[in-house]
């Protein structure tokens, strides 16, 4: 059976996920009174990029090397640059031809927004409903007769155990999670658009790395499918947040924008 502070739990993620960036959208819109347009930019080339493009190398990529995901130090390393490249690349496109008259600091606050906001909405809330509706099957007994005939038997065993194992703090860390998440891809996403400001491209390879960097030690805790200490995984991204933050905050003293 599934706990009840484990449901409450779930919701929580979700509900996490959704309000924040929607409360720190309605903030920074007001203080920066920034366009809608990089926002949606922001949102379309996250999925296309990611949702897309990326998954498409993932199905080859792990399709025609399956032994990957037995060696979690290359598959981290793996996940962490196919994300790098393709949401940076990405950002870069979207800079680059879709937003050649928004390129001020607010329009990058904006894009951020944007790509960060349909992410948390992605992998946390809409990742809490499915976890919901597992987990009520669950509680009902027809879990394994309604999402196993889906999927293999074996396969759909497995994720009824792992939603069972699953202690009511890490849907909690996951919804938390995407806080300082929001603030990273609003970091880079400023990166970025420095590069195409000042035609300097070796940003962009930066923002590469720095976003493969963020993503490797959660994309280990992937990797070891649990054997991997969950708090390690969710102090990384929370360092890396705080220093988002700060980045965020002094880059309008960055490149004469304290003058937009």
């Amino acid at each position: 059976m599934i706990a009840s502070a484990t449901l409450v739990s779930i919701v929580m993620q979700g509900l996490i996920s959704i309000l924040f960036p929607l409360g720190l959208f309605l903030y920074m819109r007001k203080r920066e009174r920034f366009r809608m347009r990089p926002v949606w930019v922001g949102a379309a080339i996250f999925l296309i990029f990611t949702q897309v493009f990326e998954k498409v190398l993932h199905l080859v990529v792990l399709q025609g090397n399956p032994g990957m995901q037995n060696h979690p130090v290359m598959f981290a390393v793996y996940g962490a640059l196919a994300a790098g490249i393709f949401e940076e690349a990405g950002r870069y496109i979207g800079f680059r031809w879709l937003l050649k008259s928004n390129r001020e600091r607010k329009d990058g606050l904006a894009y951020g927004l944007g790509h960060g906001g349909i992410e948390a909405i992605f992998i946390g809330a809409i990742s809490s409903v499915q976890s919901f509706v597992f987990a009520m099957l669950i509680q009902e007994g027809r879990f394994l007769s309604t999402v196993g005939s889906s999927m293999p038997a074996n396969m759909a065993a497995a994720l009824q155990d792992q939603l069972l194992s699953m202690s009511s703090y890490e849907f909690l860390l996951a919804g938390f999670e995407r806080i300082p998440a929001i603030f990273i891809q609003i970091a880079l996403s400023l990166i970025v658009l420095h590069a195409v400001n000042t035609r300097r491209k070796e940003f962009v390879l930066i923002a590469i790395l720095l976003h493969g960097l963020i993503n490797f030690v959660p994309g280990l805790y992937q990797g070891y499918k649990g054997d991997f200490n969950i708090w390690v995984a969710e102090t990384v991204v929370l360092l890396f947040g705080i220093a988002a933050v700060w980045f965020i905050r002094n880059s309008r003293f960055w490149s004469g924008w304290e003058q937009k």
